[in-house]
């Protein structure tokens, strides 16, 4: 098995970004983080999509607390 190295930035956001709405292929995840591995920027961008997906949870789980009027002050 050779692994896939040929992804620029442009084709790694766009299989990154597809992979948080469904699954993608295993080949193509492999390639995803063989290119994540070696491209500082792109790293970067993971890590701000892991930032974004854990506020995202945090958001969801503190409007849940509260149905209807938010606590008095």
């Amino acid at each position: 098995m050779t692994i896939p190295n040929s992804l620029t930035c442009r084709q790694a956001v766009r299989l990154m970004l597809l992979d948080e709405e469904q699954d993608i292929d295993a080949d193509e995840r492999l390639a995803v983080q063989v290119h994540v591995r070696i491209c500082f920027m792109c790293a970067r961008f993971v890590g701000q999509l892991n930032f974004m997906r854990r506020a995202t949870h945090a958001w969801r789980k503190h409007s849940e607390t509260y149905v209807g009027e938010p606590p008095a002050a």
